[in-house]
C-alpha cells in the first residue's frame, strides 16, 4: 500500500465526516469510514489507520535519515548491518540500508532496484536525500543487482560508476530481500515507468523549486531516468545485461 502522510487531524476530519453521512443517509459505519478513505485516496479505513502511525513514526525520529546515521556509524566501526526503513515501510516495501564492514555503505530500493552510496572506501558521500515530515525525495543514482557473490551497480557516480563488488554480505542481502520482491503488478509499473513522466525542462523547473539539485537530474534526464510522482524519486532505466 502506498504511504500518503496522515496527521491525527485529518483522521479526526474524516471520522466526522463519515458520522455526517451517517447522520443523513444511514449505513453501517465502518463502510462509511471505507468510503470517506478512499474518497481522500486510501484504499481503505485501515490503510488510514497504517498512514497514521508511520506518519507519527517519522515525526518520532524513526526517519530514514535517523536510520543511515545509525547505519554509517556501524561502518565506521567495521560492523555489517542491514536495516530496513524509511517512510514507506511495511511488511512487503521497506528500504534498505546496509553496512558492509570494508567501508562502505548503501541505501538501497528493493522495489525498482535503485541504489544510492552513503559511504565509498572510508569516505561517506552526498546523495540527494530530503527525508521531511510529510514527504521523502530521493534522487537514486543508479540501479544494482545480486550477482552470485557479487554487488553489482550501474550509477551515476564519478568514484563508481559500473562494476561487481565482491565482498559484501550478498547472501544475507539475497534473504532479506526475498520477501519484499515485487509482484508482478509492481515489476509492470517499476521496470515499465508506467507512472513516470520524463525529465523534461518543465518537470526540472518544478523539481528544482522543491529543492532537487538542477545538475544532477541533468545528468539523471541525459541517462533516460525518469520522474516518479507516486514515489516522489527519480528512477533509472534497469541495468544492462552484461555483453
Amino acid at each position: 500500500m502506498r504511504f500518503i502522510p496522515t496527521t491525527t487531524a485529518k483522521v479526526e476530519a474524516l471520522k466526522k465526516q463519515a458520522k455526517r453521512l451517517q447522520r443523513n443517509g444511514g449505513g453501517k459505519h465502518a463502510d462509511l469510514l471505507n468510503r470517506v478513505a478512499r474518497t481522500a485516496g486510501y484504499e481503505h479505513w485501515h490503510h488510514v489507520t497504517l498512514c497514521m502511525r508511520e506518519t507519527e513514526g517519522v515525526a518520532n525520529e524513526r526517519s530514514l535519515q535517523s536510520t543511515i546515521e545509525h547505519v554509517l556509524s556501524l561502518e565506521a566501526r567495521g560492523e555489517a548491518a542491514i536495516v530496513g526503513t524509511g517512510p514507506e515501510t511495511s511488511a512487503t516495501q521497506p528500504f534498505l540500508v546496509f553496512s558492509t564492514g570494508q567501508g562502505d555503505a548503501w541505501l538501497l530500493d528493493p522495489i525498482g532496484r535503485q541504489a544510492c552510496c552513503l559511504m565509498w572506501q572510508g569516505q561517506r558521500q552526498s546523495p540527494l536525500i530530503r527525508d521531511l515530515p510529510d514527504q521523502l525525495q530521493i534522487l537514486w543514482e543508479g540501479t544494482y543487482e545480486l550477482r552470485g557473490a557479487f554487488f553489482e551497480v550501474d550509477l551515476d557516480h564519478p568514484l563508481i560508476g559500473r562494476r561487481a563488488i565482491a565482498g559484501y554480505p550478498v547472501d544475507a542481502l539475497r534473504e532479506f530481500l526475498l520477501p519484499v520482491q515485487p509482484t508482478e503488478e509492481t515489476i509492470a509499473q517499476v521496470f515499465g515507468q508506467e507512472d513516470a513522466v520524463p525529465l523534461t525542462p518543465d518537470v526540472i523547473r518544478r523539481l528544482v523549486g522543491e529543492g532537487w539539485q538542477p545538475q544532477q537530474l541533468a545528468t539523471a534526464a541525459r541517462q533516460g531516468a525518469q520522474y516518479s510522482p507516486v514515489r516522489n524519486t527519480v528512477l533509472f532505466p534497469p541495468m544492462r545485461e552484461p555483453e
